[in-house]
């Protein structure tokens, strides 16, 4: 079973897996998301996601080091009502959030927490919402939320500001903050709950601003080159020819030799759609470079033995990886005990599976209970009719 992890700011090439993984089926215990789109819309063709991804590429983009741009706010709801500019001197955070947004609103007690720490320093954390005025004004009315918000929030005017930051730094998750220094400069951008160390950074003015920039410079084209490769996933799905997608994958792995990430993605791509077993290859470095990693061990494992994709499945090196990732996590992690009892029965130790099967119900909570005990059904099952 696949245990799906959440992906973080600062774990940009995670994204590319989003394309190849979403085919495994099966169960899966899902940790809660870190950020969600900021615009919930319907997966653009192809063509137009390339000529979008192009006009993009033209327009200028908000780096670290350069001059934020001035917020152009509607309203200002509670808080700092006084905010028109960037005061000099003073550490400002914009950050960007909507009603609907689950993790924004996880993240509205600690920036309340961190406004309370950094007040005394003149910090003015600012969230700002595209979002109706009513729909707003209605959450903020409520008592529980009202609470948790003890910052200033706001209103974009005709998503101004959204643009200005969001779209010009390519931002395409909220919730995200944008740090602005004492000297009115972009000093970091990413996930508020990983704001507490770069702030208490730039407030007391120890902050490396350049190697910020060259970080954030790194990392903007590691998410431009992950884009270019789910387009051309996306595209090989659907064409069935995944050439073009293999010579982006291996152009990403020459920009970043080693990559975890895009190895998976190379491994999955090679043994599923493609068909190519060598691509055994890749997944035995992946397992000797991750023998630790157990949740990585697990996908790997997991993918062997279920993806539709796999024509030839070696279920040994399945059974190998799924052993290391049970040792890696102690034994304790259900997903993983699931993986491991899935191994072992499509190799027919039967009775090895059922063994696991109940570890892993034993150590399930909620509705994965039941489905784990579903699958148990199935081995009993099969057990069954072969002793027969």
């Amino acid at each position: 079973m696949p245990r799906i992890l959440p992906a973080t700011a600062a774990s940009i090439l995670a994204l590319g897996l989003t394309g190849m993984t979403a085919a495994q089926h099966g169960p899966a215990k899902v940790a809660a998301q870190d950020s969600v789109p900021a615009k919930k819309i319907m997966p653009a063709a192809p063509s137009a996601t390339r000529a979008a991804a192009a006009k993009e590429a033209e327009q200028p983009m908000l780096r670290i080091g350069d001059r934020a741009p001035q917020p152009m706010l509607a309203e200002i709801l509670k808080g700092n009502t006084d905010f028109k500019t960037f005061p000099k001197g003073k550490v400002t955070v914009m950050e960007f959030w909507a009603t609907w947004c689950g993790p924004c609103k996880a993240g509205m007690p600690h920036l309340s927490e961190l406004q309370a720490e950094y007040a005394d320093r003149g910090v003015t954390i600012i969230g700002v919402t595209q979002e109706e005025p009513s729909v707003v004004k209605t959450f903020l009315g409520k008592p529980e939320w009202d609470a948790k918000t003890r910052y200033t929030m706001a209103l974009d005017q005709d998503a101004k500001t959204n643009e200005a930051y969001m779209k010009a730094a390519r931002r395409n998750g909220i919730p995200c903050a944008f740090v602005v220094d004492e000297k009115g400069r972009v000093a970091w951008i990413g996930h508020p709950m990983s704001m507490d160390e770069p702030l208490a950074k730039i407030v007391a003015k120890d902050w490396d601003i350049v190697e910020a920039r060259t970080e954030f410079e790194r990392a903007a084209k590691a998410q431009q080159m992950m884009r270019a490769i789910s387009m051309s996933l996306r595209e090989a799905r659907r064409s069935g020819d995944y050439a073009d997608a293999m010579r982006q994958i291996n152009k990403g792995l020459e920009m970043m030799p080693g990559d975890p990430s895009l190895s998976m993605m190379k491994f999955e791509t090679m043994i599923g759609p493609i068909g190519d077993p060598t691509g055994y290859d890749i997944g035995w470095d992946l397992f000797k470079e991750n023998k630790g990693n157990a949740m990585m061990l697990n996908r790997i494992a997991w993918y062997v033995l279920d993806d539709a994709a796999v024509k030839e499945r070696n279920l040994d090196f399945a059974l190998l990886v799924a052993k290391s990732a049970n040792e890696a996590s102690g034994g304790s992690d259900a997903a993983i005990l699931d993986t491991l009892a899935r191994a072992y029965f499509e190799l027919g130790d039967f009775d090895t599976a059922i063994r696991y099967q109940k570890k892993a119900i034993n150590r399930a909570e909620g509705g994965m209970t039941t489905e784990l005990e579903a699958t148990l059904d199935q081995y009993e099952a099969a057990a069954k009719n072969r002793s027969a």
